[in-house]
């Protein structure tokens, strides 16, 4: 993308939407105050964020259009709309109209407009796992210099989540974080258009999104447009040199903006002397729980990881080579490591009463981030001695496409080879793994469950102080509902010992209860 000159003070003017748009300033209503020309407040989507002087975009959507609530957003305080051709204004209000043929592409258009205002380092995150984990654990990186660092919230990484984040862009960012992702051919070309990264790093390629995406050569394809789309706009590139459909873009990108990091596992010691020196290479401690950095000018420094596990290990080191290559210290690093803050349901490990942790990772299911989840639980389980028994936890992996039920079953192998003693499994497309352990003559519990709560209810009878817990499954699985009644039922429990531990105390000898004399 090519970048326009950039502004000291950008603002959102009537003339800079319309310019944004391609198309003619429309008339400024007798009733807007000031002479109409004035910056709007901001740009949203979403009705329900609608303020004082603001500029409403209407989209379509699955469940609602837009459309149906441009007059509420007027009488909210909406300045601006900017709606689809044709639809019928109201020759009273007191809002300016922006008619386009299509509401999306617009908000998109104006999105990467305001992007070209700014010349901050914009760095997007990309890939089949890993993206929000390293987009979250980067964005602390870099407050440790910049106060202000812009983020994608959550997961809002496609067509709309990504102009929503970009017309936050202000003046006060030091720099953007942009999480980038794809669930169709031709997705990744039209999001790096309009992100305009200036650096770009690729976490990881696997199955995601097969029912479009097709099969892994395809989503290693459209994936690697993150990298290529920026090396020949000039940015820079970070490359996990870890992963075999990432690797090759080492050696054949032609940029010398390049940067390359690498978690080597079991790799001799002279293999890894073999990579570059500017390399960021960690090596994990046996539960991985810190890193120790060799290269990029780091050797010898230590990290406790934000979040624990050797896929974890591998996300913080894509963030920190991303860090480097814009210059940051290591004292700056370890300043803004000591902000982040995990997001909800991704490697969250949670206690319950009796030193029962429970691992929550509910938030996304893949056959890579499945299998690396039934590593952290094991590794979580080896902290005790002897090692705590495991409960697996899993529901159904979704949008695999025609060979889910063959990812399904391949879970298999990883229960089998780490032994987990427990799977308890929900999703109609879990039922597949039940059948291929049975087939297999599993050794441990494997139970298919009709629902969360059933499975929830065998979890609480089964579970015993010091256990560990794998609760994961693919967002629209809603895994979450375990760790709720697990939750709810465990401080239930310890209420109840509180308050009979109290009522005890009160009639015993010398206690609150007894009868001073």
């Amino acid at each position: 993308m090519k970048q326009a000159p950039f502004h000291a003070s950008p603002t959102f003017t009537p003339q800079f939407v319309a310019d944004a748009l391609g198309i003619p300033l429309p008339p400024i209503p007798a009733k807007q105050k000031g002479n109409g020309l004035e910056p709007f407040t901001f740009v949203t989507s979403d009705s329900r964020k609608v303020q004082p002087g603001c500029v409403f975009v209407a989209l379509p959507g699955e469940k609602f259009d837009g459309h149906t609530f441009i007059q509420t957003a007027i009488s909210q305080g909406a300045r601006a709309v900017v709606c689809r051709r044709g639809y019928p204004t109201t020759p009273s209000a007191s809002a300016l109209y922006f008619m386009v043929d299509d509401t999306l592409a617009a908000y998109r258009r104006l999105a990467a407009a305001w992007r070209r205002e700014f010349s901050v380092p914009v760095i997007a995150v990309a890939g089949s796992v890993g993206k929000t984990t390293t987009k979250e654990i980067l964005a602390a990186l870099l407050r440790g210099r910049w106060k202000n660092v812009l983020k994608t919230e959550g997961s809002q990484n496609g067509f709309v989540g990504i102009p929503m984040t970009l017309l936050e862009l202000r003046p006060e960012h030091g720099a953007a974080v942009i999480e980038v992702g794809i669930d169709e051919i031709g997705a990744m070309a039209q999001h790096m258009e309009i992100v305009g990264a200036t650096v770009s790093v690729l976490t990881a390629i696997g199955p995601e999104h097969l029912e479009k995406l097709q099969d892994i050569p395809t989503v290693a394809r459209e994936e690697g447009i993150a990298l290529t789309a920026v090396a020949q706009a000039g940015g820079s590139v970070v490359i996990n040199l870890d992963d075999p459909w990432i690797r090759p873009f080492s050696l054949t990108l032609r940029t010398l903006k390049k940067q390359v990091f690498s978690l080597p596992v079991d790799l001799p010691a002279e293999a890894i002397a073999r990579l570059p020196k500017e390399a960021v290479i960690g090596t994990a401690n046996r539960d991985a729980t810190e890193v120790e950095i060799l290269g990029g000018g780091m050797t010898g420094e230590r990290f406790t990881l934000p979040l624990p596990g050797l896929h974890n290990a591998r996300n913080f080191l894509a963030a920190v080579a991303v860090a480097r290559h814009l210059g940051l210290s290591t004292q700056e690093i370890r300043k803004g490591l000591a902000t982040f803050q995990g997001a909800e349901g991704r490697s969250q490990i949670r206690e319950l009463p009796g030193k029962t942790f429970v691992l929550c990772d509910y938030y996304n299911a893949s056959p890579a981030s499945m299998a690396a989840g039934l590593e952290l639980l094991t590794q979580v389980a080896g902290r005790a001695t002897p090692p705590a028994p495991r409960w697996a936890c899993l529901a159904d992996m979704l949008e695999l496409g025609p060979d889910e039920e063959r990812f399904h079953r391949e879970l298999a192998d990883k229960l089998v080879a780490l032994g987990i003693e427990h799977v308890l499994l929900f999703g109609p497309r879990m039922a597949a793994l039940a059948d291929e352990l049975g087939n297999r003559g599993f050794k441990g519990e494997a139970i298919h469950f009709p629902g969360q709560r059933e499975l929830a209810a065998h979890l609480l009878s089964g579970i015993a102080p010091g256990d560990a817990i794998l609760i994961k499954g693919s967002r629209g699985m809603k895994m979450e509902e375990i760790w709720k009644i697990i939750d709810k039922t465990a401080q239930s429990y310890a209420k109840a010992e509180t308050q009979a531990l109290a009522e005890a105390a009160k009639h015993a000898p010398g206690g609150a209860g007894e009868e001073l004399k």
